[in-house]
């Protein structure tokens, strides 16, 4: 029975000293993210039309979505270092309408303020790894070992950030390598929405 008492408080106290590092924390957030989004392809202009003229085109934006979580923590005064996790959802107009991407992406990127009397706006940039959980047909017009199942997602953005609430931002999101080699890029204009859980529930102030 004393063993048990003993390793109870040990656990009590290792709870409560963790909770106190936490605590100090003071810059650092963690929580669920929202993005909605419009997405698009940059296409070749004879893919789906083989009469077209060569070059490339964006393909018509289609409302779309994508959920995650996200990290960052920030360096005062000015810089942030975060990551975002996040499964999105990436359609066309040129497409059918069960014709979609879906991926899981992981994405680090810098958030950085470069003023000196607006507090808490931010630029970022970031590149990642996207890995494609289900791609379109896109029929006899491409070839199976052309279509990309990894890409590399690039982020540009300015976030506001509402310390211990929320963070919003506004953002494009571009693809350095094609899905489709030679042939197809995703693209997308997104707004976010990140809630920091752990600072929400912390009790700052």
């Amino acid at each position: 029975m004393l063993k048990k008492l003993v390793y109870c408080l040990f656990f009590l106290f290792s709870v409560s000293s963790y909770s106190q590092k936490w605590r100090e924390i003071r810059e650092f957030e963690i929580g669920p993210m929202f993005n909605y989004q419009h997405t698009s392809l940059y296409v070749a202009n004879d893919l789906f039309d083989e009469s077209a003229n060569e070059g490339f085109s964006n393909s018509g934006f289609e409302p779309n979505y994508a959920l995650g979580i996200y990290g960052i923590y920030y360096l005062k005064p000015k810089i942030g270092i975060g990551a975002e996790l996040f499964y999105d959802r990436t359609s066309s107009s040129e497409l059918e309408d069960d014709n979609h991407y879906n991926s899981l992406t992981f994405l680090p990127y810098v958030n950085y303020d470069p003023f000196r009397h607006i507090r808490n706006l931010y630029f970022g940039a970031g590149i990642g790894i996207s890995f494609i959980q289900e791609a379109p047909e896109y029929g006899s017009a491409v070839k199976e070992e052309d279509i990309r199942v990894i890409t590399v997602p690039i982020k540009l953005s300015a976030s506001y950030r509402i310390r211990n609430q929320v963070t919003l931002e506004l953002g494009l999101h571009v693809e350095a390598m094609e899905v489709v080699m030679d042939h197809v890029r995703r693209n997308a204009i997104f707004f976010s929405m990140k809630v920091p859980v752990n600072r929400v529930f912390g009790g700052y102030r």
